[in-house]
């Protein structure tokens, strides 16, 4: 089955979406999701297994954070939009940042 991939203005809306999903798990705005703040507050949404395959997913290497680019990667990986993803590659040289912290706290619910 062939992927259809969005118009750049759906591109653009949905980026903006995700933004909006990476902001809620962002407590602090420091500009990084905790991952077990992610897979503490997706659970309650969804299969604690579930989110934790897609928590692997949107943190491969294992360091624990996740930025906003690199939670972008993740969800066009898991939606099937690889291509965006090699166009980007190809056109700007992308590397997953090393991440300084990892203080990660749980917000007062």
């Amino acid at each position: 089955m062939e992927v259809v991939l969005p118009e750049p203005e759906q591109l653009l809306l949905f980026l903006r979406k995700l933004k909006e999903v990476f902001d809620v798990f962002d407590y602090d705005s420091d500009g990084y999701i905790c991952l077990e703040n992610f897979i503490v507050l997706g659970s309650k949404f969804g299969r604690r297994d579930e989110v934790k395959k897609l928590a692997k997913c949107l943190d491969p290497s294992g360091q624990g954070m996740i930025n906003f680019k690199d939670f972008c990667h993740g969800v066009l990986e898991i939606k099937g939009w690889e291509r965006i993803l090699r166009t980007t590659q190809r056109t700007h040289r992308i590397s997953r940042p090393t991440y300084e912290t990892q203080r990660c706290y749980f917000p007062q619910v």
